[in-house]
């Protein structure tokens, strides 16, 4: 509180912002409004991008699924499963809490990758030694499995999955090029009147709605694993009332008459 003996304090503390401070907040304002916005449409891009390739991911899962093994009459341009050999050169088996790995290194023929994700350490990768031949399976630029005399194992290396996971980083890209956009337009468009009136209140609501609207990616994402995704997006889009609803009701919380009053202090 101003002190009883100085009665022009508090008519200081109610003055306008200076001119030139009002400029120089208004330029940083449509600066950093302008790299939100181009953000935003990038994300976006990337965002439909990453929608547009999904069907064809489909379609891909759908190929490797019915596949079967090459004959001698296959021809190159056969959408078959291949096998070649290979030598095992190392392998790196990291398990850990937080993160793990399970990769094994190979060197053979041009069409065998340098080194394939194997998912896990059972039950083959962990018997592998540097010099041990092994028989790699591939399927276009995929090596699905790895075989050693009668012990095989399937790897992460395939398709199975891709659509899920690129329509689930998708959408949660897209929930924050929209916010980005929306953030550096609202900027853009007020600047001045946001210097001298602070930020509006919707930046912060919107911004927890595009949050909670990239999160419920994740849940979409383990329904996806176990059906399709149309069902995926389904249910993201069937969790986007609820997330606004929660959103809704903690602004509500926060600015009700129960709310907690500001601290003043002397």
């Amino acid at each position: 509180m101003p002190p009883h003996g100085d009665p022009l304090m508090g008519h200081r503390l109610s003055l306008p912002p200076d001119p030139g401070t009002v400029r120089r907040r208004t330029v940083w304002r449509r600066v950093w409004g302008l790299c939100a916005s181009l953000l935003g449409v990038v994300m976006l891009l990337v965002g439909a991008a990453g929608l547009a390739i999904v069907p064809s991911l489909i379609e891909d899962e759908k190929a490797f699924g019915t596949a079967t093994s090459c004959t001698a009459l296959s021809s190159p341009q056969d959408d078959c499963l291949r096998s070649f050999e290979a030598t095992v050169t190392r392998t790196v088996i990291k398990e850990q809490n937080k993160s793990s790995e399970y990769t094994l290194y190979l060197n053979g023929p041009a069409q065998v990758p340098r080194s394939i994700d194997m998912g896990a350490s059972e039950p083959l990768l962990k018997r592998l030694r540097p010099g041990d031949h092994v028989t790699v399976t591939l399927w276009r630029d995929y090596a699905p499995e790895v075989r050693r005399g009668r012990v095989s194992q399937e790897t992460a290396d395939t398709p199975e999955g891709e659509p899920i996971f690129v329509c689930a980083l998708a959408l949660a890209v897209i929930c924050g090029g929209a916010y980005g956009l929306y953030a550096g337009a609202t900027a853009l468009a007020r600047a001045r009147r946001h210097v001298v009136r602070d930020l509006p209140t919707t930046l912060v609501t919107r911004g927890k709605e595009a949050a909670g609207a990239a999160l419920c990616a994740l849940p979409a994402l383990v329904v996806g694993d176990f059906t399709s995704v149309p069902v995926m997006l389904v249910v993201w889009l069937s969790l986007l009332p609820l997330v606004r609803w929660i959103v809704q009701r903690q602004q509500q919380r926060s600015t009700g008459r129960h709310a907690r009053p500001p601290l003043h202090t002397a």
